[in-house]
């Protein structure tokens, strides 16, 4: 083979995703591209066995390798910036129950004090918010493309900081895949991402562990859903269980130092309620109410897990966060663990 004078940008590779028909077929003809910062190659976690077995010499042969791509977990992680057409897709995507939306048409998404999702099966075609995902790395090199299809998001974290691009909010996201990646694939890109993007600044109504007005410098909400994966299908898995042993919410905030933030430094040293707080991040005082197409958020109980100083130009305070349900509540609103409002 001659030696190639071609050469590629990494900001010439893409990545694309697409919710699938059916749970775990590759679906790669009407993909939605995502803005990312950089592209990573998949992590495919291949069974790779070389150790010396029991013969002569002190050095592994080659009949004593055993490699297999069968019943392995595929990953992969990306960063980038959240924009309107794939936002709805990884918040369905990381709730991944069918009662993780309240008002599809509203794109009200909440996970309920009553969250048990039920497992998904490849092959069939899922109900409600039951789905799965092709992944593609898209290479510049035409048909060279990397594919993951039956790809379920894990983690997803949303955030912004106000000295850092205007605010405007950014993501981060892991998935993962009991199903094997395909190679030399081509791969169309249906919609590509706009510049319809979220920003922090939207967030006028802010209520911090029941503490109204807080003056916010960047916040971090992180969303983790694990799955297992079941079963056996020629190399593949066949099932995949989601929220074992729970699906957990977090945020982390930075606000200015000052009468309001200090209100809640008490509460850190135990005397908070067992309900918790409400944390509020929103366009509108009720979530529900909040702008289409802005970015809001609301754990109604809500419980701090750490309160530290922050040295910046002005003091500042960080504060975590746990969202949690609450089945004592008289509304279905106010029982969720977390409401994502776009």
């Amino acid at each position: 083979m001659a030696i190639s004078g071609n050469a590629f940008s990494p900001k010439e590779f893409e990545l694309a995703i697409c919710q699938e028909t059916a749970c775990g077929t590759a679906k790669v003809d009407a993909m939605l591209g995502i803005n990312i910062d950089s592209i990573s190659f998949p992590t495919l976690n291949p069974t790779q066995v070389m150790d010396v077995r029991s013969h002569s010499g002190r050095v592994a042969q080659d009949i004593d390798v055993f490699l297999s791509k069968a019943q392995t977990v595929k990953e992969i992680s990306f960063a980038g910036v959240l924009h309107d057409e794939i936002a709805p897709n990884f918040i369905e995507g990381v709730m991944g129950s069918a009662t993780s939306d309240e008002e599809g048409t509203n794109e009200l998404f909440q996970i309920k004090d009553t969250y048990s999702p039920g497992e998904i099966v490849y092959g069939t075609t899922g109900g409600d918010r039951a789905f799965t995902y092709t992944v593609a790395m898209i290479s510049p090199v035409s048909g060279k493309s990397v594919t993951i299809p039956g790809m379920v998001f894990t983690a997803l974290t949303i955030s912004a900081d106000m000295g850092e691009e205007a605010g405007r909010i950014k993501f981060e996201a892991t998935m993962q895949s009991g199903k094997s990646a395909n190679f030399d694939q081509t791969v169309a890109v249906a919609t590509d991402y706009s510049s319809n993007y979220y920003s922090m600044g939207d967030m006028a109504f802010r209520t911090v562990a029941g503490v109204d007005d807080q003056l916010l410098q960047s916040f971090s909400l992180s969303i983790e859903n694990p799955a297992n994966f079941h079963g056996y299908s020629g190399n593949d898995f066949e099932v995949i269980s989601r929220a074992i042993p729970e699906i957990s919410v977090n945020c982390d905030v930075t606000m200015k130092y000052d009468a309001n933030s200090l209100e809640l430094d008490a509460a850190f040293g135990g005397t908070q309620a067992a309900g918790g707080l409400v944390t509020t991040l929103a366009t509108g005082a009720a979530i529900e109410a909040g702008t289409d197409n802005k970015f809001s958020f609301e754990m109604h109980n809500s419980i701090i897990t750490n309160f530290a100083l922050n040295e910046g130009a002005a003091m500042l305070v960080d504060l975590s966060l746990k969202g949690l349900a609450d089945p004592s509540e008289s509304n279905a609103q106010d029982k969720a663990a977390l409401s994502i409002k776009i």
